[in-house]
């Protein structure tokens, strides 16, 4: 057997210090994620049928240098170790990171040499090769030379020993400060441009439903009509309210939009160095409910679709994942479940709903991602070891591209067998009784809430699946509804419970156990902030008599 059967690369380094581009441009292939054996941490691997890189999660946090340790024990012992650093930073990243990795094997890349390069930069980087006994190459990872690569497999077919020395380059070079970098400003500046994404793929996607959805609507008519002659379930389970061509077609309608917008705009975000300066700019004020600036844009993702946002909670601290995830299931409010919340709001003719519920939404997620935060997570030592090192860079279509693949993928292969998996349940469901008995029977529940009986099919509906609390559109029911009252259904249906493929998306990153926590911690949670949201009137009315 050869030499390449029985050894794969591991790839370590600090989040956003260019690992993936490096693989990628070394290997020329993308990435095929999975989970370190025996661990929970994630890796991703690169493959191009001669070398195996893993790249393990990049770190952002102090606390993260346990993530690292696990991750490299969990490598088998004749794995070859390839460090990478920041030319604008070597000393800080080598001394991170030596004392994790000593007396293992490998060599040291460093990127983003191109801000660098000059003749003392690399009679200084050649000092520090003889010094350590190490192979070091200086490159731009986004333009790796095929020299290059020959000294670099070479350096990995040759590894050397880590040591501990202690050393000093001298090398470093800091971004020019923009108005990110502004106390305040550069936390308002940063908020909108985290929002801008989800809003803009959210409007786009709107108008492209808008335009395709009558279209799709028609060309299926007569199929479906033909369909429901057939006998149940069978009817039921194809074109039934909940069945795979009733309803299966309008989820690429309505969702695959959004997840592709966003999947792009945060794609031109990732590869040009913004979403890192926009997370340290919000991070000031964001680390005081115990997530970090880089979690919360997590969490904004879920807006496009919760599936690859709780997935992308990998590169998340090992710290902070739970709680990101925690915040995801309670308040990103995917883009079915924001477009069913415009349309009742539209059907009944206030619209305005819209920006009282996002604010709502907004606070109550604040709050309970506090509340369900670790005490730890909000400690000096969890803050981003990143700052002060990003800069911008010029986007090309390979890099978008590249950050982009993996959320739409995610979305096709992850979200829409599991959709279709519970179409066919809520179908039998349906088609025996079992949802409106449920529904009658727990009809009296929505009373503590300030809402009609009927009100509770919509509830039912809308916490297995968001676009359920369409039901709270149908117009003898949303005409009978004040506005406080059709704010109160919106919210309770949208966030009770996660939808179920965000459900059991959580369960396969994390656990059952997990899983169940979260979801009972949140039932807790909305109960209590629906009653708020519900009596508010009354209670203000209390509070102006006290």
């Amino acid at each position: 057997m050869t030499y390449t059967e029985y050894r794969q690369f591991v790839v370590i380094g600090k989040e956003g210090v260019g690992k993936s581009e490096l693989i990628s441009s070394l290997t020329g292939k993308d990435a095929e994620s999975s989970n370190l054996k025996g661990s929970t941490v994630s890796r991703e691997s690169y493959n191009n049928g001669r070398f195996t890189f893993v790249d393990t999660p990049g770190i952002i946090f102090d606390s993260d240098s346990e993530t690292t340790k696990i991750a490299i024990s969990s490598m088998k012992g004749d794995d070859t170790i390839l460090l990478v650093a920041r030319a604008t930073s070597i000393d800080e990243d080598l001394e991170y990171f030596f004392p994790l990795i000593k007396n293992k094997k490998g060599a040291i890349i460093i990127t983003n040499w191109d801000r660098v390069n000059s003749k003392n930069a690399a009679n200084t980087l050649e000092n520090l090769e003889q010094d350590l006994k190490m192979p070091i190459i200086a490159v731009d990872a986004r333009r790796i030379t095929e020299s290059q690569k020959s000294r670099i497999f070479y350096a990995l077919e040759n590894p050397r020993i880590f040591s501990n020395k202690t050393f000093h380059t001298g090398i470093s070079i800091r971004p020019k400060p923009t108005i990110l970098e502004k106390e305040h400003m550069g936390i308002l500046i940063g908020l909108v441009l985290l929002l801008s994404p989800s809003i803009l793929s959210v409007i786009g996607a709107n108008y492209f439903a808008d335009f395709v959805h009558p279209i799709i609507a028609e060309l299926l008519r007569e199929p479906i009509e033909n369909l429901r002659t057939l006998p149940s379930p069978l009817m039921d389970i194809l074109a039934g309210d909940y069945g795979f061509i009733s309803m299966g077609p309008f989820l690429f309608v309505w969702a695959a939009p959004v997840v592709t917008i966003y999947a792009l705009l945060l794609g031109i975000y990732k590869s040009t160095g913004l979403l890192d300066r926009t997370s340290l700019a919000i991070h000031p004020l964001v680390k005081r409910i115990g997530v970090s600036g880089r979690d919360v844009t997590r969490i904004v993702m879920g807006f496009g679709c919760n599936v690859p946002a709780v997935i992308s909670s990998r590169s998340c601290s090992s710290c902070s994942r739970g709680t990101t995830i925690s915040a995801i299931s309670f308040g990103s409010a995917c883009s079915y479940q924001f477009g069913a919340s415009i349309a009742v709001f539209a059907a009944a003719g206030m619209p305005w709903l819209v920006t009282p519920f996002l604010l709502y939404l907004t606070g109550t997620t604040i709050l309970y991602t506090r509340l369900v935060s670790a005490k730890k997570n909000r400690v000096r030592l969890n803050m981003p070891v990143i700052e002060g090192q990003i800069f911008f860079e010029r986007p090309t279509f390979r890099s978008i591209w590249r950050e982009s693949k993996q959320n739409v993928t995610q979305f096709f292969k992850m979200a829409l067998p599991i959709f279709f998996a519970i179409t066919f349940v809520a179908s039998i469901l349906h088609w025996t009784g079992i949802i409106d008995y449920f529904a009658n029977e727990l009809g009296f529940i929505m009373r503590f809430f300030n809402l009609p009986e009927d009100s509770s099919l919509a509830i039912i509906f809308g916490s297995i699946r968001k676009d359920g609390l369409l039901l709270l559109a149908e117009p003898n029911l949303v005409n009978s509804l004040s506005a406080i009252q059709i704010l109160t259904g919106v919210y309770l249906a949208g966030t009770l419970l996660p939808c179920i493929v965000t459900f059991l998306t959580i369960v396969r990153e994390m656990s059952w156990a997990f899983a169940t926590k979260t979801v009972a911690k949140q039932i807790i949670a909305v109960i209590a902030f629906t009653l708020l949201l519900a009596h508010f009137d009354k209670l203000l009315n209390i509070f102006l008599q006290i």
